[in-house]
């Protein structure tokens, strides 16, 4: 009983440090950020966001067809600080097309950011994408 419970242990541990070392190595990671000085980029920031976004999506892996992403914006200064930001949380690629939530939460959330300053205090917008299913492939691989 105890031996099993201890391997049971060691297994749990190794996905532990496979998974932390994926996310180390930035497996399922993208990111972008972009220069908040291009007027165009201001006035069409949710258009580019999303379209960045779907274009990663289409490079992802989906294994046994787990596709979820997290996605999560920052406003950064002069000195990188950090001015705004928000996370959409887990979500699907449908999320991100015409009957799902993120482009109106996207151009919700830009025109706000836009109306209380933000964007004309912040130098860079930073876009960060997780993919779920990049990870789980990198973690199937690994035995």
């Amino acid at each position: 009983m105890r031996l099993s419970s201890l391997v049971r242990r060691l297994r749990k541990g190794s996905m532990e440090s496979k998974v932390r070392d994926a996310v180390e190595a930035g497996i399922g990671l993208y990111n972008t950020c972009w220069a908040l000085g291009d007027a165009f980029f201001v006035e069409n920031a949710h258009a580019v966001i999303l379209e960045w976004c779907r274009e990663q999506m289409a490079e992802m892996r989906r294994p046994y067809g787990l596709d979820y992403v997290t996605l999560a914006l920052t406003l950064l200064g002069e000195e990188n600080e950090e001015s705004a930001r928000f996370s959409f949380g887990v979500l699907r690629p449908s999320d991100f097309y015409e009957d799902g939530p993120v482009p109106g939460k996207l151009e919700t959330l830009v025109s706000e950011w836009r109306s209380e300053g933000h964007l004309d205090s912040s130098r860079w917008l930073s876009a960060v994408m997780f993919s779920w299913g990049d990870l789980t492939r990198e973690l199937l691989l690994a035995g």
